[in-house]
This record gives structure tokens, sequence and C-alpha cells, in this order.
């Protein structure tokens, strides 16, 4: 299968195109056949090399979106489309490859109405939103909007 790797940190001219073996489905893991692969500015860090834990070669993208072909079991039969983020393109190779092994509990079905590229540029975005709310104290938030929604004189 064909992968954009990372051959080393020192920007991106270490970005190379590269054939690598087919993952295989094993410990749980599900296979998909890469449709979208998401960019996040995780990704510049580590080509840039400015995230020692990451080691090269290593092929990037913790998020995307593909098609299950392989080990989703009834939770994700094949020919479902997912998306997922994890340790992927960080720890271990990414999504910018034509097919990724990914554990189950890191799949997230696509709803009907978004397609793919959409669908592998959410997780993150989600998360990292989400962590803001939570660290912001969203229990407030939820509490202020309530009383502003309730004099409607507010709303206006």
């Amino acid at each position: 299968m064909r992968a954009m790797r990372a051959e080393g940190f020192g920007g991106y001219k270490d970005l190379k195109v590269v054939d690598l073996p087919k993952p295989t489905v094993a410990n749980g893991k599900v296979l998909l056949r890469m449709t979208a692969a998401g960019v996040t500015p995780l990704d510049h860090t580590i080509l840039s090399g400015h995230f020692p834990p990451a080691k090269a070669p290593l092929v990037l993208g913790n998020e995307g979106a593909g098609v299950v072909e392989e080990g989703g079991g009834t939770d994700f039969p094949a020919g479902s489309r997912v998306m997922f983020t994890g340790p992927y393109g960080v720890f271990e190779d990414g999504a910018d490859s034509e097919w990724l092994a990914v554990r189950k509990e890191s799949l997230c079905l696509i709803p009907e109405g978004v397609d793919d590229v959409t669908a592998a540029g959410i997780p993150v975005a989600y998360l990292t939103a989400h962590m803001a709310l939570m660290r912001a104290a969203l229990r407030q938030a939820k509490l202020c909007w309530r009383q502003r929604s309730e004099d409607r004189s507010e709303m206006r």
C-alpha cells in the first residue's frame, strides 16, 4: 500500500511516498480502507521535530475516515463508514495511508449526510471544543443559558 511517511522530523522535505505492507487485523483492531485523513497542528509539530516522543520513520495523521473492510464485528460491519482519532500518526503509523488498522474503541460511525472528508476533520476539533468547554465549567454555562432562555426579552 502507499503511504505518506515522515522519514525524519526536519520539515516537509522529509515527507516521502512509500510502499508499505498492508496492515493485518490483530489484537482487536479493525482494518479500514482510508477515504480521508485529517490534518491537525500536531502533524506540523511532529514533522517540525517539536514532539520528541514521536519516532521516525512515521506515517502521520491522527484522525481520519474510512470504510471498514474487516474485523469490525457487529458494531462496525464491513462497509460501515467510520471516523477516528487516537495514537495514530503520533506513537504508531497513522491515517496518511491507503489502509490502517484501528482500535475498535477509537471508531465512531459517520452520520448520514456527512461526507468522509468532513468527517475526517471532526474528531480532533470535537475533542478540543469538548475539553475547552469542560475546563471552562460547561455546567455553569448551561445554567446561564437556561436562565436567559426563560426570559424572552433577553433573546431579542
